[in-house]
């Protein structure tokens, strides 16, 4: 069977309403295992998951962050409501930004399994999770999944994290309206669990304000520096336009900001997306201000991003007028 056939089959067969789906579903509305081997074969099928597939159009069109979710939303449906997700598996479906930690799924289970019966991309993790911590929530295709709590997410990601990726995670879920109160109350109730020092760090570090994990990242490597943090999205107005800069210094007139990609993809098309930011520090450079810009491959570098803020603070003036 060619390619232009499988097509024919995969689109008058796939069941409605339904993106990612497992091979029995598939087997039920017809198409057999040869129908999806071939559908493997002839790259019209990607399979995020053992036995779990999905159009590979589909597949190609999300970014990598979403194809992370994808994945993890893949196991969900493999797993028919069995596992309760942790840490950055319970983060990813909680929409939380969860940066560089690849696709390993978490679960936690009651006891302690075999090593040699744990796959290599599924980390178990063994904690005693009472209802409190437990919550559900309706993911497309996968139906009814379990998984911990925003609060409990975010603690146990902090206990287990690198300091910048579980601040990225904290942020994102301050600016969903997670009550810091209640991040440290849950904190609380683990005394005497390894990582809660870092994770009593993490919290008090983050910030609701910052909109990105490049963002998040950006403050964290500013806040290192020798000199008094800047305010975050603040509102400046130059010639009746209002203008909310990432980071800035409203007395010296400098601004840092963060320039990641989805920025543009998010708000509008890429083109028009650039010329409105060129505009908009055109407008403001006539104002006086200065920018820094910071990228994700300079992140990669933070010595030399430190060394090019702290020299653009320090050749600024003062405006004691501001």
């Amino acid at each position: 069977m060619d390619k232009a056939e499988l097509g024919g089959l995969f689109g008058a067969n796939w069941p409605s309403g339904r993106t990612i789906v497992t091979g029995s579903q598939l087997g039920e509305a017809g198409l057999g295992r040869r129908v999806l081997a071939g559908g493997v074969k002839h790259g019209l099928l990607h399979q995020p998951w053992r036995g779990v597939y999905i159009p590979r159009h589909l597949w190609l069109a999300l970014p990598p962050w979403e194809q992370d979710r994808c994945a993890l939303v893949a196991h969900a449906v493999a797993g028919r409501g069995v596992h309760v997700y942790t840490h950055f598996s319970a983060a990813l479906l909680h929409g939380l930004t969860v940066w560089g930690r690849g696709r390993e799924v978490h679960v936690n289970i009651p006891h302690q399994s075999s090593p040699s019966r744990q796959p290599a991309d599924v980390h178990h993790h063994v904690a005693a999770l009472g209802s409190q911590d437990v919550t559900t929530l309706l993911v497309p295709d996968a139906g009814a999944v379990r998984l911990t709590t925003l609060e409990r997410t975010v603690v146990d990601c902090a206990m287990a994290a690198r300091f910048d990726q579980a601040v990225v995670i904290g942020d994102s879920a301050l600016a969903r309206g997670v009550d810091p109160a209640r991040l440290q109350e849950t904190l609380l109730t683990m005394e005497g669990r390894r990582g809660v020092r870092k994770a009593r760090r993490v919290l008090a570090a983050l910030n609701g304000s910052s909109e990105s994990a490049g963002e998040s990242r950006t403050r964290l490597i500013i806040a290192e520096l020798p000199v008094e943090m800047p305010e975050l999205q603040i509102t400046v107005f130059v010639n009746g336009r209002e203008y909310r800069p990432d980071f800035a210094w409203r007395d010296r007139k400098l601004i840092v900001e963060f320039d990641g990609d989805t920025k543009y993809f998010d708000f509008g098309p890429t083109a028009r997306a650039l010329v409105d930011e060129r505009e908009r520090e055109s407008a403001l450079i006539e104002a006086g201000w200065h920018f820094v810009r910071i990228k994700w491959k300079h992140l990669e570098r933070p010595d030399e991003v430190k060394a090019r803020i702290l020299a653009a603070y320090q050749a600024s003036r003062r405006n004691e007028a501001a």
